[in-house]
């Protein structure tokens, strides 16, 4: 009896394991958690859990927040996300019971001019950042604040922080644009250094180079621990605003309102391909040679070293959030309030829901609101719908 149990456990587990092999030419997917915008410190929104189960989902609980509401940060058993204020300016910072939908710990209030804030996790530390460049480092099992630091230099924060490798990264701007690393234990300034313009790009971070991406396609690596300058890819403008880079499949790709969306060698910063996408569009999710991208209501899935389009998914014609890949599934939701879950292969909906309010897409450069997008971890998919957030698991 012991030893036929001990094989169905095994053949179990070795299942699991089949049912999440990484797809050819990925990176290690992250596992378990959601720790930044877009998932992970490349914002390439793909994440393997084995806690979450093919789809159909079911919820597991709902919050109303008060104010529209960020993405999630998703780790150590709890739900991290900021509401704004509906009262006057600020945020509010909640920690979720992953498992209760229960406060973990009582809200902290961020303060802040407008309605902007991020987070990152890493580090055994959650960080959140205001508008104003107040960057405070939490204990995420009690809410005990461990460091706060106001940014030099700049008055406009709109940039969600990234944390790898004991480094939180964030940009600037107000007076040209900064990129600052600071020390992930103790809050100091590691190095900063000038960019153009500085607005709206969560740094990607890979061990070979912090990546950011500004208007007009002004984008540039440095070295992740000194900060020395790798490559500055540059078109012959410059202007306010910026866009969250996603660094996958050898190429950091990079949106700009009005021009052709590019992909930029991640070595050198040169032109390797265009993608047909607005530059309005939001980040495209990338799972190995698999690309998703949503573009005028509508999900597509491209083979990644061509760009051809394999197949689309309609949904409702008004999806809206940049798509996240849990094992697998292409998770996307729209303005109608409709959550669907996708076979990454195939396009086809395997399940779907109402969440129960509009759910709203990556507005990257207004500040009337945070930041919002899908987050997944500790056996949950994680929906930011206006001022609702919900939780679906097995």
């Amino acid at each position: 009896m012991k030893t036929r149990r001990a094989v169905a456990v095994l053949l179990g587990a070795a299942l699991s394991i089949v049912a999440l092999v990484t797809p050819a030419g990925a990176q290690p997917a992250q596992t378990g958690v959601s720790t930044t915008y877009q998932v992970n410190a490349r914002h390439n929104g793909t994440v393997v859990d084995s806690g979450v189960g093919a789809p159909p989902l079911s919820q597991k609980w709902s919050r109303d927040l008060g104010g529209s509401v960020s993405y999630p940060v998703v780790a150590g058993g709890r739900v991290f996300a900021t509401a704004a204020s509906p009262t006057g300016y600020g945020t509010t910072l909640y920690a979720i019971d992953a498992a209760t939908g229960e406060n973990a710990w009582a809200p902290v209030d961020l303060g802040g001019t407008y309605w902007w804030s991020a987070l990152a996790y890493g580090g055994g530390r959650l960080y959140a950042q205001n508008y104003d460049g107040v960057l405070t480092a939490f204990n995420p099992a009690t809410g005990a604040k461990l460091w706060t630091v106001t940014l030099p230099g700049q008055y406009s924060f709109t940039s969600p922080p990234t944390f790898a490798d004991g480094v939180v990264y964030t940009g600037g701007a107000g007076s040209g644009g900064t990129l600052y690393a600071v020390d992930a234990a103790s809050g100091s300034l590691l190095w900063s250094q000038p960019v153009a313009n500085g607005d709206d790009s969560s740094p990607a971070v890979d061990a070979a180079g912090v990546y950011v991406s500004y208007a007009c396609e002004q984008a540039y690596a440095f070295d992740p621990k000194s900060g020395s300058p790798i490559w500055h890819h540059q078109t012959g403008c410059s202007g306010g605003g910026g866009r969250t880079p996603v660094l996958a499949d050898g190429g950091v790709w990079v949106r700009d309102n009005g021009m052709a969306s590019s992909v930029l060698d991640a070595g050198t910063g040169e032109v390797s391909s265009t993608y047909d996408a607005a530059g309005t569009s939001p980040a495209p999710a990338i799972d190995g040679h698999q690309g998703y991208f949503v573009d005028g209501g509508v999900l597509q899935e491209r083979y990644t070293p061509t760009l051809d389009t394999r197949w689309t998914f309609q949904g409702d014609g008004r999806i809206s959030t940049a798509p996240i890949v849990v094992n697998g599934y292409v998770y996307v939701g729209s303005l109608s309030g409709q959550l669907w879950a996708v076979n990454g292969a195939t396009g086809q909906s395997v399940w779907s829901t109402d969440v129960g309010a509009p759910i709203n897409g990556p507005d990257e450069q207004n500040v009337s609101q945070p930041l919002t997008g899908l987050g997944a971890g500790d056996g949950l998919v994680v929906v930011p719908a206006t001022n609702l957030l919900v939780a679906y698991g097995q």
